[in-house]
């Protein structure tokens, strides 16, 4: 059985998600989207020699066990034909 506290507090986590669904949430996503662009384009002051960008630091070294797991999709990323369509929303 379910108690009514329990439906209140179902009742409660729904309007909120709902309030913040149709207020908040596609700022929250543009952030989301701008801080890893911000990440993709230090990533490609660092490490852009892989693509061909000369790049000479004595600490990307050092940064780069951090990006290990995200490197082959920030790879995927630069290298993938684009179309301009893409950026249109």
């Amino acid at each position: 059985m379910v108690s009514i506290s329990d439906r209140i507090r179902r009742i409660k986590a729904s309007v909120k998600d709902f309030l913040m669904g149709a207020t908040v949430y596609d700022m929250i996503q543009d952030l989301k989207e701008r801080g890893l662009c911000a990440e993709y384009m230090l990533m490609l002051v660092v490490v852009g020699d892989m693509l061909g960008y000369p790049v000479s630091s004595y600490y990307r070294l050092r940064l780069l066990p951090y990006w290990m797991p995200r490197l082959q999709a920030w790879r995927h990323l630069l290298l993938k034909e684009r179309d301009i369509t893409e950026k249109l929303r």
